[in-house]
C-alpha cells in the first residue's frame, strides 16, 4: 500500500521527472536489519495503516493459489521457489534517494542484488505459461502476461472493496508530495547541492544523480560509486534526510487526523480482504476464471 510512486507537483528544488523514481518511505526512520540502515517508509505514521505480517502472507498465498489453479488448466504445476527461500534482507530504503553507506560504496545507485529467486527458470517447460512468453501452450490459449499475471488480475477483481485503503494510498503519496515544498526540506536540499557541488557533483537534489547513470547494466562504474559515496556523505553532514523524514511525517499526522474517522474502517476492510484471501487459498480452482480470462 505504503510503496508507490510518488510525483511532485512543483514548487520545490525536486522536478517532477526526478520525483517519478521514488518509491514510496519519519521522524528518523528506524533501524534495518543491517543495524544502521534506516526504514524511513515504514516508520511513516501512515505505515501504522497497513495490513498486518499475517495478513499479508495470507494474501500472499492466495495469490499463489489462483496462480497455481491456472497452472493447472495446462496441466502444470506451480511451486513458489521463495517458499523455500530464507526471508531475504530488507532492502534499503530509498524514499528520499540512497540511504545506506555500504550499498553506495559497493553498488552506487544500483539495487543490491537479492538472493530471492523467481518462482521457475525460464529454462522450465511452466515458464512461458506462467509469464506468458507463449501465445498457446498445447492448443491453448495462455492468458496475457501468463498466469502470474492473470492471477492479480482475479485478485484486483474479486477482492472486496478497501475505500479506505485508497485514503491511505493518497496519504502516502500526497505527503511526499507536499514535503517538497515544505521551507525545511527546501533549505536542507539546497545545503546538499552546496555540499555536493564543493565536492564537484553539481546535482540540485538527492533524487537527480542516479538518472546520469544506466541502472539496467550490471556494472557499477567508479565515477558512480563516487557519485554515491559523496552523496550519503552530504546527507549526513546536513542530515537531510532525517529532515526530510520529519517534515513528511508532520504532513502525514495533519491528514490522517483530517481523514480518522474514513481511516478507522481499514482494520475492517482489511480483516475482509484478509478472510476472502483464506477462502481463495482453501479453494483455488473454484476462484480460477475460465480459460484466457
Amino acid at each position: 500500500m505504503l510503496l508507490v510512486s510518488a510525483c511532485s507537483e512543483g514548487g520545490s528544488e525536486i522536478t517532477r521527472g526526478q520525483a517519478r523514481d521514488v518509491a514510496g518511505s519519519s521522524d528518523a526512520g528506524t533501524q534495518g536489519p543491517r543495524g544502521d540502515t534506516k526504514d524511513f517508509t515504514h516508520a511513516l505514521p501512515i505505515a501504522a495503516y497497513e495490513y498486518s505480517a499475517a495478513q499479508e502472507r495470507l494474501i500472499a498465498k492466495a495469490k499463489d493459489g489462483l496462480t497455481r489453479a491456472c497452472m493447472r488448466r495446462f496441466g502444470l504445476d506451480y511451486h513458489p521457489a521463495d517458499a523455500a527461500v530464507p526471508e531475504a534482507p530488507t532492502p534499503s530504503d530509498r524514499r528520499y534517494g540512497i540511504s545506506d553507506p555500504r550499498e553506495a560504496e559497493r553498488y552506487g545507485y544500483h539495487l543490491a542484488p537479492s538472493p530471492r529467486t523467481v518462482p521457475v527458470a525460464s529454462t522450465e517447460p511452466s515458464y512461458p505459461v506462467l509469464y506468458g512468453t507463449a501465445a498457446t501452450y498445447h492448443g491453448k490459449e495462455v492468458p496475457k502476461g501468463g498466469c502470474s499475471t492473470e492471477a492479480v488480475r482475479t485478485w484486483e477483481k474479486q477482492r472486496p472493496a478497501t475505500e479506505a485503503a485508497d485514503v491511505a494510498r493518497d496519504i502516502a503519496i500526497n505527503g511526499f508530495n507536499k514535503s517538497l515544498s515544505d521551507p525545511s526540506v527546501i533549505k536542507a536540499t539546497r545545503a546538499w547541492a552546496s555540499c555536493m557541488k564543493g565536492q564537484g557533483f553539481p546535482y540540485p537534489s538527492p533524487l537527480s544523480p542516479p538518472h546520469d547513470f544506466d541502472l539496467d547494466t550490471p556494472s557499477v562504474s567508479d565515477e558512480e560509486r563516487k557519485v554515491a559515496v559523496a552523496d550519503l556523505s552530504c546527507k549526513d553532514r546536513t542530515d537531510l534526510l532525517k529532515i526530510w523524514s520529519g517534515a513528511e511525517s508532520r504532513i502525514q499526522r495533519a491528514d490522517i487526523e483530517a481523514n480518522k474517522g474514513r481511516l478507522a474502517r481499514l482494520s475492517e476492510e482489511h480483516g475482509k480482504v484478509a478472510e476472502f484471501a483464506r477462502s481463495i487459498s482453501q479453494k483455488p480452482s473454484e476462484a480460477s476464471p475460465p480459460n484466457g480470462g
